[in-house]
């Protein structure tokens, strides 16, 4: 299954915020891409996983250092 996350970071930790991309990891999910965007919303990453479960732990491991939102959006296909 595809999924897109959309990010709301605290500001001023945009940096360590994107940093934190590269150290979470969760079995069965894997980041195709991270976009930066301007709008309600302060990033987005696109990735695959294998079940909403592991979609779920992946999202709860991003809120923490700067990211204080998250929204999941999974695509139907």
């Amino acid at each position: 299954m595809r999924a897109a996350i959309l990010l709301k970071t605290n500001p001023g930790f945009q940096k360590e915020a994107y940093g934190l991309l590269k150290s979470v990891s969760v079995i069965g999910v894997k980041l195709n891409a991270v976009m930066h965007v301007f709008g309600r919303f302060d990033g987005v990453l696109i990735c695959e996983c294998d079940d909403p479960r592991s979609l779920g732990n992946f999202a709860e491991g991003l809120r923490e250092k700067g990211i204080f939102q998250t929204e999941t959006l999974i695509a139907l296909e």
